[in-house]
């Protein structure tokens, strides 16, 4: 479970990093003209799809890692319960 946190931990940075991508390219379109404006709207959207990917993935990440710690305890519930039979 330790190697998922570091992915996570590297996924929010990737998006921190896109969100000062989307940034500087916003403040950049203040000095573009018409084609120059629409290629960087592309490229911001881009990105912001980027980062809703991302944010999926931590999100499936942590359901998955809650359904797995549910398991293990009614495993465990199921070993105390067969160690009281025996």
């Amino acid at each position: 479970m330790k190697f998922p946190k570091k992915v996570v931990v590297v996924e929010l940075e990737l998006q921190g990093a896109l969100r000062k991508e989307i940034w500087e390219l916003k403040a950049d379109m203040e000095y573009q003209i018409g084609t120059e404006k629409a290629e960087t709207e592309a490229q911001i959207s881009l990105k912001e799809n980027e980062i809703r990917m991302k944010e999926e993935s931590i999100s499936l990440y942590k359901d998955e890692k809650k359904m797995l710690k549910e398991k293990r305890k009614k495993l465990n519930e199921k070993e105390q319960d067969l160690s009281q039979t025996r």
